[in-house]
């Protein structure tokens, strides 16, 4: 009996020091340790976060709990492997009905393997700026054209708008500068510019924000000693914000003379005049009847006289019907003479695409006959209307969207067979206002001409295109 109450004493003598050995190594002494931790992150309502961190402890990491109950997250992650070093890497989105500039406090905790606990605050500020900078440049007009003088020929006047602006730099050939701007909202450049050396001067125009966006602009300047111009246009707009309405096609293009001396100089026009004694001017630059617009010398008849605004004497164009003008500013003379069409008409002109919608539901997309959807197809051509007075003339009133549930380009052709692809025309790919005839490239729209009212002008004689805003 006494020995039996021995082996029992020993057996439990051994059991407590297991249980004691075993609590020994239960004892933590250690932490989780946050060794990289991204604690503030900028973001917006909608967007989808990343939580990183790199937490590490030598007694194992248990356990990682996210949470913020304001947007219902409370998300833990267990560890059976109990890792000395963890690299977190969590993602969630932002909700979407959440206030912009409102400021989250996400809570991190870390757990160990002795149940020991460490935790973290993400700080999350809904204010990324994903816009970039906006350029407007109000002087100098792009392709204008200045004559060398006594001194600043080019005037810049650029005003950069954003929510916190780091940049402004211009480069070219001439003129180079970067200018810090410290996370200001606005700011002009104005610089007169001394031009020694005739040419065509570029200027490349880049602003940035704090948040990297970068916004470029290019302006280019045509320096002559006399009234030599690259380009010239017609137009029967009367104000700089006329000649601003459209997409592409206002003012019209004329074709500049190859022959020897007279590049430059002569230049000539084909216009449909639509009413008697219609009145337009030429200008060399596309944007503004400044610094040049020719006009009619109303005291010399056939001679030009040189103004700076749209308040120069129009020429004047005497009937209804197709004319060619001409105008040479060597001598400031130009000639109006009308001509009768004889290239052949089509019964019915239409826009093929995708994204051009002529009412609430039906676009260029929409079948005729079974209302399917099928883009950049005759099958689903729209037709446009023709002019009452112009069998040449067609136009027609659309709405331009991003075609729904349909991925691709917003774009269009136009073509003159309901039953086939030809004849068809699609647009100039370096001067969209000329409709090529069985050739040029599709026209896509930009994102930022998404969502407006356009009017399309097409004449096919002059195979011209006018998009304008109505």
């Amino acid at each position: 009996m006494k020995t039996v109450k021995t082996k029992l004493l020993c057996i439990f003598c051994l059991i407590v020091v297991i249980v004691s050995c075993n609590d020994d190594s239960l004892r933590i002494d250690s932490k989780p340790e946050f060794n990289s931790f991204l604690e503030d992150i900028s973001s917006l309502p909608g967007e989808v976060i990343t939580l990183e961190a790199v937490i590490s402890d030598p007694a194992g990491v248990k356990s990682i709990n996210i949470n913020y109950d304001k947007w219902f997250l409370d998300k833990t992650i267990v560890k059976d492997s109990l890792p000395d070093i963890y690299n977190l890497s969590y993602r969630f989105k932002v909700p979407d009905a959440e206030d912009e500039f409102s400021v989250h406090k996400i809570s991190v905790t870390v757990t160990n393997a002795g149940d020991v606990a460490t935790i973290k605050d993400v700080v999350v500020t809904l204010d990324k700026d994903i816009a970039a900078p906006v350029i407007m440049v109000n002087s100098p007009l792009d392709a204008s054209t200045v004559l060398i003088g006594n001194g600043d020929e080019i005037s810049f006047d650029v005003d950069l708008t954003d929510r916190e602006l780091s940049e402004f730099k211009i480069e070219s050939d001439i003129l180079n500068e970067t200018i810090a701007l410290n996370g200001s909202a606005t700011y002009k450049y104005s610089k007169s510019l001394d031009v020694l050396t005739p040419g065509s001067y570029t200027f490349n125009i880049t602003a940035k924000d704090v948040s990297g966006n970068d916004t470029q602009a290019s302006v280019t300047v045509n320096v002559v000693t006399d009234l030599q111009f690259p380009a010239m246009y017609l137009t029967d707009e009367t104000s700089d914000a006329a000649l601003n309405q459209d997409l592409f096609g206002i003012p019209f293009s004329t074709t500049a003379s190859q022959a020897t001396g007279e590049n430059g100089y002569v230049f000539t026009a084909l216009y449909y005049s639509k009413s008697a004694n219609s009145e337009v001017r030429f200008i060399p630059q596309k944007e503004s009847f400044s610094p040049f617009a020719f006009g009619a010398n109303a005291n010399n008849a056939g001679k030009l006289t040189l103004g700076s605004d749209a308040t120069v004497n129009p020429i004047v164009v005497p009937g209804v019907g197709y004319y060619e003008i001409s105008i040479d500013v060597r001598d400031l003379s130009y000639t109006v003479t009308p001509y009768t069409p004889t290239d052949a008409t089509f019964n019915q002109v239409y826009v093929l695409g995708r994204g051009i919608f002529v009412d609430a539901t039906t676009s260029t997309c929409t079948n005729n006959a079974d209302g399917s959807t099928q883009c950049w197809h005759f099958n689903s051509g729209k037709p446009l209307v023709q002019d009452s007075d112009n069998q040449y003339l067609w136009s027609l009133d659309v709405t331009v969207k991003d075609q729904p549930d349909d991925n691709g380009a917003n774009g269009f052709i136009l073509n003159a067979n309901p039953n086939g692809w030809a004849p068809f025309w699609r647009t100039n790919t370096e001067d969209r206002s000329i409709a090529v005839p069985g050739g040029g490239g599709n026209y896509v729209f930009e994102d930022s001409a998404l969502d407006k009212d356009y009017t399309f002008i097409f004449d096919t004689h002059l195979n011209r295109v006018i998009i304008k805003n109505r």
